[in-house]
């Protein structure tokens, strides 16, 4: 069964869920993930979260190696109001300086969980659901090659028209 897309948004059709035991990544994955670079500003990042379905961006070098992703919740912290009664520790001086932060690089998640495009849709189920995920960049050899969301798998389970 071929699962690729054959035009952009196009989804594939529906399988079985013992199916996803042989589905590969690189078959649901998108190969064209919009991405930002660790240069990028928040307010850049805001427009571009504000003009797209997905709410994470992979962080790439020039060269498209993988840096790190940032997600709506990262954005989350640098929005946050400071509560008034403060707990002192490492997990408030994180958000503290993502507060102040001003470009992708300072709230990005450094070396996130990543899949092989040849990795089992099982397998990338399993690592979302022991880290709490819902997107894994598609790595090869350091390079950016998609992104599979929650979004996508679940697409698959969608009843045929």
């Amino acid at each position: 069964m071929d699962l690729k897309r054959q035009k952009w948004g196009q989804n594939p059709e529906p399988i079985h869920p013992k199916s996803l035991m042989e589905t590969k990544v690189k078959e649901v994955m998108n190969r064209r993930p919009r991405t930002v670079t660790p240069n990028t500003s928040i307010e850049g990042l805001l427009e571009r979260l504000r003009g797209q379905i997905e709410d994470c961006f992979p962080v790439v070098n020039k060269n498209r190696k993988l840096l790190g992703i940032v997600t709506e919740s990262d954005v989350l912290h640098v929005l946050q109001v400071p509560l008034r009664h403060v707990t002192v520790g490492h997990a408030m001086i994180q958000q503290a300086m993502k507060r102040s932060a001003s470009t992708v690089g300072e709230i990005m998640t450094r070396r996130p969980i990543t899949v092989a495009p040849s990795m089992k849709i099982q397998e990338a189920l399993n690592l979302m659901a022991a880290h709490k995920l819902r997107h894994l960049p598609v790595v090869e050899k350091d390079l950016l090659v998609g992104l599979i969301c929650l979004r996508d798998i679940i697409e698959l389970y969608r009843a045929p028209r």
